[in-house]
């Protein structure tokens, strides 16, 4: 039939026009679509689908206004009606009365004076609107051809060809015939479409890629208006207006005279300033076309305190490419930059302060610039995992010469043992009392007290520094964020639920490009882990895991790697995360606040018998906690790692160091006593002494001071070393208590019950290793326990691993740990 697809049509043509029917003797159809649509396949193919049904088609209006007109049966087809004249316009709308022809109208859009005809049309006949193509579109027209397309060529060729169907074609065409380059086919394709545009309307066209809003009444171009009208028309109808294909943005620059194009965009750039209309994509579009405007730079300025680090630090690198910054804002966009990551940028732009920084005829110079200029620098460093650098720079500087930054320089000594220092910077501090500086002043004092006095008064001066107005304010780049030095402090005290709140909020109201949203992130994680979390990896963003991160960020996220893997007794893991780990200890330097991931790093060490590269590392945070005093707060935690190495490692002699400075510490700190009673059940465990009254508190203890892992690590290897069946039970069970309560009191990705399988999918001796296995013990522990070879127990925790459906190590032991239950007696 006439009507149906004729041949070498191409097929999205024939889609649109199924619900079209050429024979229909009063056929209205309205086509709206730029050029680069289907709109002139789609004419084509209705002219020669209405000619091959013997129709007449009629292209032009001339000579069909009354008393004219035309021939019966025939279809009047109008291209381009977005540009017809008034006169022309009458004469259609007079057509459309006829209903013994037919009338097919396309239009590159719907103008103002064809939108009657195009509401008509829409109660009486058919309204097509097109669109380019889609990635769907190009996959069937590279199927049609025969034309193999993988997923970056077709991401290439719909950013290139901007989805035209006219380019898109062109390209097809030529694959087969010769193999030509796409960049080459699609510019010769858009060359030629582009110098066979009136000048005018090609300027036109080359103003939309600057201004995608661009209105016709705000171009000049010393053209009359009706002129510029009929041409902004046109313009619009080609398919190029606001294209983002970079092949058509380079043709139409060679295409246009530069200096006619950048006059037109400075007049718009006036009126839009004048009018308050300017906006900030606009003004870096015009920016990036060479346009320079002192307007533009003026907008920026305006603009930078009002942005994201990321985006302030782009708009101070325009103002300072055509102008000279003062010292102030040299200081600024260095803060931006700083915020944003580009510590690279960041630490040359406060270089140049440092060197720059004019003195007056006797020699005193701008100490406060002097003074942001080290903090920018030292904030940079510290985020190296250099703190003791941080510290010279503010030693370099001098108490007397720190004024408002007197907080974060006590602060940087304090994290690098320097308590004199630390004391003389917070002693000299002036400026202004403002919401940060305060706020600083606060949390300085807090750690100082830490230090050298009790635990609760310093951790409660701390948080304070957070409830402060501006305590949490990221604004200011710093050697380590307020809420991540109050985490830290808590963390150290096994208070994980005020340090979840503590960072918790800081993520919430962090943005994705600041300095500090990975790092808030890593230190969420680790209070999970610390408090008995499995899952932690897997909440992680994706982008942290992938980084790239800063030297210090690294450290704590390979140690928390490090530290899931160890938790999970997984040897092979473990050895893994180690083997990732390792290369940070190169660039690791000691200091107060990365206590935790070093120790993290030192247990694993051990562990694996690898312990050379982390050696001068322990010793020299032995050094530092020496040179503070042993501060009860900071210390115990780590000497409670050289218990466990010490446990690891099966040197009593090793532990007895620690065990003393804990006990020591455990007569003013609660946290400390706590470690220090289960480090003495510890020692006593090694000695082949098992106490079941005294090593349960032990162990509670533990777990009431945030260290469920660590409690029933302690109770399970009492059970496994009781001289008597009696003993090992009861310790057995205090160790599934502590391992069940820990699990109820935290939140995971197993919480439904829905998710676990029930126990009584297991036999009763799979249900005994599971318990084992729980517990941490190895498989020759487990099987001398059972008195069965560790090969069985491998083959017995395989096949639990297939009936309780887990995917890996780390889902067997979060499901286990959930299923497992207190069972009175062992074999």
């Amino acid at each position: 039939m006439p009507n149906q697809r004729l041949e070498n049509e191409p097929s999205h043509v024939t889609d649109l026009l199924r619900r079209v029917d050429v024979l229909d003797t009063s056929l209205r159809l309205f086509v709206v679509g730029n050029d680069a649509t289907a709109r002139p396949h789609l004419t084509a193919a209705l002219v020669n689908r209405i000619t091959a049904c013997g129709r007449t088609v009629i292209t032009s209006l001339t000579g069909l206004a009354p008393p004219n007109s035309p021939p019966d049966n025939c279809v009047v087809l109008i291209s381009d009606a977005q540009i017809l004249s008034p006169i022309e316009l009458q004469t259609l709308t007079n057509l459309l009365r006829c209903n013994d022809i037919g009338v097919v109208i396309a239009s590159g859009r719907i103008t103002p004076t064809l939108g009657p005809i195009h509401s008509e049309i829409s109660t009486t006949g058919t309204v097509l609107h097109l669109t380019t193509a889609h990635r769907s579109d190009i996959r069937k027209l590279a199927t049609e051809r025969g034309v193999a397309i993988n997923d970056t060529t077709l991401s290439q060729l719909e950013l290139l060809s901007a989805g035209s169907f006219g380019a898109l074609e062109a390209y097809f065409e030529s694959v087969p015939a010769n193999g030509r380059d796409m960049t080459e086919v699609l510019r010769a394709h858009f060359l030629h479409q582009v110098t066979a545009i009136p000048p005018l309307e090609r300027d036109i066209v080359k103003i939309s890629l600057t201004i995608s809003d661009v209105d016709v009444h705000e171009l000049h171009f010393d053209q009359e208006r009706d002129t510029l009208t009929v041409a902004f028309d046109r313009a619009v109808s080609t398919g190029l207006f606001t294209s983002q294909s970079p092949i058509i943005a380079d043709v139409l620059a060679e295409s246009t005279n530069a200096g006619r194009i950048r006059a037109e965009l400075v007049k718009i750039v006036d009126r839009r300033i004048k009018s308050g209309t300017l906006d900030m994509d606009t003004a870096t579009r015009l920016f990036d076309s060479g346009v320079r405007h002192k307007g533009l730079t003026t907008y920026f300025r305006e603009n930078i305190d009002n942005s994201t680090a990321a985006i302030a630090t782009d708009l101070f690198r325009r103002v300072q490419s055509v102008e000279d910054l003062s010292v102030a804002d040299t200081l600024r966009y260095a803060q931006v930059a700083a915020r944003s990551g580009n510590l690279e940028s960041a630490c040359r732009l406060a270089d140049s302060v440092l060197t720059d920084t004019p003195t007056d005829s006797e020699g005193t110079a701008d100490y406060a610039s002097l003074a942001g200029a080290v903090r920018i620098r030292a904030g940079a460093s510290a985020a190296c995992g250099q703190l003791r650098a941080a510290a010279d720079l503010y030693s370099w500087l001098g108490p007397d010469r720190l004024g408002a930054e007197s907080a974060f320089a006590s602060i940087t000594f304090l994290g690098t043992g320097q308590l004199d220092e630390a004391t003389a910077a917070l002693a000299n501090g002036t400026g202004s009392p403002s919401s940060v500086t305060v706020g600083a002043t606060t949390l300085a004092g807090g750690l100082m007290q830490s230090i050298t006095g009790v635990a609760p008064i310093a951790l409660n001066t701390m948080s304070r520094a957070l409830a402060l107005p501006g305590g949490t304010d990221s604004s200011v780049f710093q050697p380590d964020s307020a809420p991540a030095l109050v985490t830290l402090a808590l963390l150290h005290n096994g208070a994980h639920e005020r340090a979840a709140s503590a960072i918790s909020a800081a993520i919430a109201i962090d943005d994705a490009d600041s300095h500090t949203w990975a790092r808030h992130h890593i230190l969420g994680a680790w209070i999970a882990m610390l408090s008995g979390h499995d899952n932690v990896l897997e909440k992680l963003p994706k982008e942290i895991l992938t980084g790239p991160l800063r030297e210090r960020d690294t450290l704590f996220l390979q140690s928390l790697i490090v530290g899931v893997a160890r938790r999970s007794g997984d040897l092979a893991q473990l050895r893994r995360a180690w083997s990732s780990a390792e290369h940070t200890l190169s660039a690791c330097n000691v200091d107060l606040f990365a206590l935790l991931p070093i120790g993290e790093l030192w247990l694993a060490a051990v562990r694996l018998d690898e312990c050379e590269p982390i050696e001068h590392l322990v010793d020299d945070a032995r050094l530092l906690l020496r040179s503070l005093g042993e501060p009860p707060l900071w210390s115990s935690p780590f000497h409670w790692y050289g218990v466990q190495a010490a446990i690891l490692s099966q040197s009593p002699a090793d532990l007895l160091p620690h065990a003393r400075i804990l006990a020591e510490s455990a007569k003013t700190h609660t946290y400390a006593a706590g470690l220090a009673n289960a480090g003495r059940q510890w020692l006593l465990l090694m000695q082949g002494i098992v106490d079941a009254d005294e090593v349960e508190p032990a162990a509670r203890g533990l777990k009431r001071i945030g260290l469920p892992w660590d409690a029933a690590r302690l109770a399970g290897e009492a059970a496994l070393r009781a001289p008597d069946t009696k003993s090992a039970t009861a310790l057995l069970h205090v160790a599934r208590s502590l391992r069940i309560e820990s699990s109820i009191n935290r939140t995971d990705a197993f919480e439904s019950s829905d998710t676990i399988a029930p126990p009584s999918v297991l036999t009763e001796r799979e249900q005994e290793v599971a318990e084992l296995v729980v517990l941490g013990l190895t498989y020759r522990e487990i099987g001398e326990r059972l008195y069965i070879s560790a090969k069985t127990v491998e083959h017995h925790v395989a096949r639990i691993k297939r009936k309780v459906d887990a995917q890996s190590r780390s889902d067997l032991m979060v499901i286990l740990r959930a299923m497992i239950t207190p069972h009175p007696t062992i074999s």
